[in-house]
């Protein structure tokens, strides 16, 4: 690791842009990592996050959109701005800011003398303050003299960030944005970054337009409404890309020409459209003159503090000593911590702030849980470990959980038949002080196992009222900001597969029931809800039936509201699938985290968590699973249950992203496709199903390949649900509390 002293490489300027600010207010430290890339990388894990890609990719498709809705609006060169410096990146900047200014306001094209001018991405730059808006549309509005003349001429120029952010025009802003708790008015948490970004934008384009040439900058958010509905298939099947034919037309639905469109006719395309247009000007003043909260702000509103950081990021040793930040709550999802050292002369950030805070060694902080890795943490619990001088696991108590010695909980009030959050938070750190107490090479024999918990009675008792045949169900669903299809809403959910799973009876009978998977043109609600009346219901073999967590019932009751499942199923195919919801499918995952803990989940009750630890904890499901058996449509003569190098069992889920079958060529596009047929969790399969929905040009290797990557993760889903359940039933024949 990097000593205190070492220098930084310094670039001759550093422009403080607006995903700057965002990384700073989520921590000032960041600032120096997030300057210098090649020294402090981001982890592996955040950059290949498919939930982080996935709001990446939504945005772009929205803002995509969104241009279009602007059919006379100018792209400006696409540049990535160089957040750590190069030495033409100055000169750089300023062309594109002069280009910037002379399109809105200069000669460039009669600019001076249009009515309305909008730019996409345009350069707005003031010293060291970077801006690049999504849209800048400055509008001349003509005033009346007061006389019938319209002599006056007022520029507005309207800074529009376009926000993937769900909104619902049905709400008014001080509703849905603006707090009511405070003495003083606030913006709401889950809206406070979105109004930060518009406000630095908005406040760097005030000090060059607004100052030198008197145009009133107003600042608006562009987002999806969640209250509007498709009226086109909106997505072109070629390329994934929206429409014009839906898009491109004017208020009476004719294709635009070359016409600039007045801001009436621009208002009501966008009235047409699943996107909202909202001024957020006073939320934009609350924002920029109120105090910036921040890890360590001292009371700086954010107007101040921009110039503060503006300023630091531009001394000349600017680097790890620069900034001081104290650790806490917020270090839990930092996207610096690595878990190893990919290149040498690279450090891990987040162990650089740690180290500096505690004085803890490097290597103990990377070898073992921390604070922040508590199960169902809070600000307050971590405030309160630090306070004591604790930042390791392995350094808590009981006391600070509430419980006696035995893990008993303290007060009589909480001794109930289930697992409260204090008793498994300190199961964690039972689990870490056991791991961290016995020797490396004990961990690392396979006869060493992870101990799992039951609450047996009570397991019992709700187990016994199951009946058999036992039906696990999952669906794969998705909710994209552009509706697919018409009259959907954006982020309106639903299902395009599912698999079934039944255990037959207790001697572990398993089988692969049924699937479903629309490949088919159009929407899958109505096929999807058929199959699933097939599976399920047809049967009427009175079989409990299985899901885990409360997703599947939520999405059966959204797509069975719909019009289309109403006006297309039979009647007796809707009444068995409200029977169905009416009586209720058993949330395992609800289940799981009442009664059940396993050693390594991390006290999560996610069946991705529990899967791996549950194989290595049970003796029977190692029995079940560790010889090539389980056969499928999908899967033939397979093993599930395999060891990995130190001897423990691999992650199922892992396996899968192994499997020889779904093979590439070794050149780039191959392997870009490859990794779109390894579906191996829940975002992946959507994105998965996007590409099958969007791209005609797949070849049918590639589409087969996605295919039967998707079949085969939902399968895995299902037959997690199962292993876990077989496991549970032999707890409870051989374990007691």
């Amino acid at each position: 690791m990097m000593s205190p002293s070492a220098k930084l490489p310094v670039p001759p300027l550093r422009y403080l842009t607006k995903s700057l600010v965002k990384t700073a207010l989520k921590c000032p430290k960041k600032l120096v990592y997030a300057t210098h890339p090649t020294l402090f990388p981001q982890s592996r894990e955040h950059v290949e996050d498919p939930l982080y890609q996935h709001l990446s990719m939504e945005g772009e498709r929205f803002g995509e959109y969104c241009k279009r809705l602007f059919p006379h609006g100018k792209e400006m060169r696409r540049r990535k701005v160089m957040e750590d410096g190069q030495n033409d990146f100055a000169s750089m900047v300023h062309r594109l800011s002069s280009e910037t200014y002379q399109t809105l306001m200069g000669d460039k094209d009669g600019a001076h003398k249009k009515k309305r001018v909008t730019l996409f991405e345009g350069v707005v730059c003031d010293g060291a303050l970077y801006a690049q808006p999504d849209v800048l549309d400055k509008i001349v509005h003509d005033d009346d003299a007061g006389d019938g003349r319209k002599d006056n001429q007022r520029i507005e120029l309207r800074v529009i960030e376009v926000k993937s952010k769900s909104w619902d025009s049905r709400y008014s802003i001080q509703d849905k944005m603006l707090s009511k708790n405070n003495k003083l008015p606030s913006v709401k948490a889950n809206y406070l970054p979105y109004i930060q970004d518009v406000a630095f934008q908005s406040m760097v384009c005030r000090m060059l337009y607004s100052q030198e040439h008197n145009v009133h900058i107003s600042s608006w958010l562009m987002m999806p409404d969640r209250s509007k509905k498709m009226k086109y298939n909106l997505l072109d099947a070629n390329d994934g890309e929206i429409s014009s034919h839906a898009t491109l037309c004017s208020s009476d639905g004719n294709p635009t020409d070359d016409r600039i469109p007045t801001l009436d006719e621009t208002i009501q395309t966008i009235d047409n459209s699943v996107a909202a247009l909202i001024n957020v000007d006073e939320l934009v003043e609350i924002v920029l003159n109120s105090e910036a909260s921040y890890p360590g702000s001292n009371g700086d509103t954010l107007q101040e503090i921009v110039y503060r950081w503006a300023e630091q990021v531009n001394t000349p040793t600017f680097g790890p000593q620069s900034l001081s930040t104290p650790i806490g709550m917020h270090c839990a999802s930092c996207e610096y911590r690595l878990k190893d050292i990919p290149v040498i002369g690279t450090h891990s950030g987040f162990h650089n702030c740690w180290h500096e805070a505690t004085g803890y060694e490097m290597e103990r902080l990377r070898s073992t849980p921390l604070i922040v890795d508590l199960y169902g943490n809070t600000k307050k619990l971590v405030t309160t470990f630090m306070s004591k001088d604790k930042y390791l696991l392995s350094e808590l108590s009981t006391d600070f959980f509430e419980l006696a010695d035995d893990g008993t909980p303290v007060k009589k009030a909480d001794m109930g038949e289930s697992i409260t959050n204090h008793q498994r938070q300190w199961y964690q750190v039972e689990t870490t002080k056991r791991l961290e107490s016995d020797s490396p090479a004990l961990r690392n024999n396979p006869t060493f196992r992870p101990s799992c918990m039951i609450k047996k009675n009570r397991m019992d008792q709700i187990m016994k009222s199951w009946k058999y045949p036992l039906h696990f169900i999952d669906f794969e669903t998705i909710a994209p900001v552009i509706p697919l299809y018409s009259n959907m809403s954006p982020y309106e959910i639903f299902a395009f597969q599912f698999s079934h799973h039944i255990l037959h009876d207790a001697s572990s009978t398993v089988e692969h029931a049924s699937e479903f998977l629309h490949i088919e043109e159009g929407s899958p609600n109505v096929s999807f809800l058929r199959a699933l009346h097939r599976a399920i219901c047809h049967k009427n073999d009175g079989g409990t039936v299985f899901q885990w967590s409360p997703h599947e019932h939520n999405v059966l009751k959204g797509m069975l509201s719909t019009p289309e499942a109403m006006d297309s199923l039979s009647a007796q195919e809707y009444s068995d699938l409200s029977t169905l919801l009416e009586n209720g499918m058993v949330d395992l995952c609800k289940l799981a985290h009442k009664y059940y803990y396993v050693d390594q989940s991390g006290g999560s009750s996610s069946i991705k968590r529990l899967l791996r630890p549950t194989l290595d904890a049970s003796p029977h499901i190692r029995e079940l699973y560790g010889s090539p058996t389980y056969n499928s449509r999908n899967f033939s003569n397979f093993q599930w249950y395999q060891l990995d190098d130190c001897g423990r069992a691999k992650d199922p889920y892992d396996i899968l992203s192994t499997m020889t079958d779904i093979d590439n060529d070794g050149d780039n596009n191959q392997q870009q496709q490859h990794d779109k047929a390894n579906v191996t969790k829940g975002l992946a399969a959507a994105a998965a199903f996007q590409e099958l929905r969007n791209n005609v040009s797949l070849e049918s290797k590639d589409r087969r390949d996605i295919e039967k990557s998707l079949l085969r993760y939902c399968e895995l889903d299902t037959l997690a649900m199962v292993m876990i359940v077989q496991a549970w039933q032999n707890l409870l024949e051989d374990s007691s509390e």
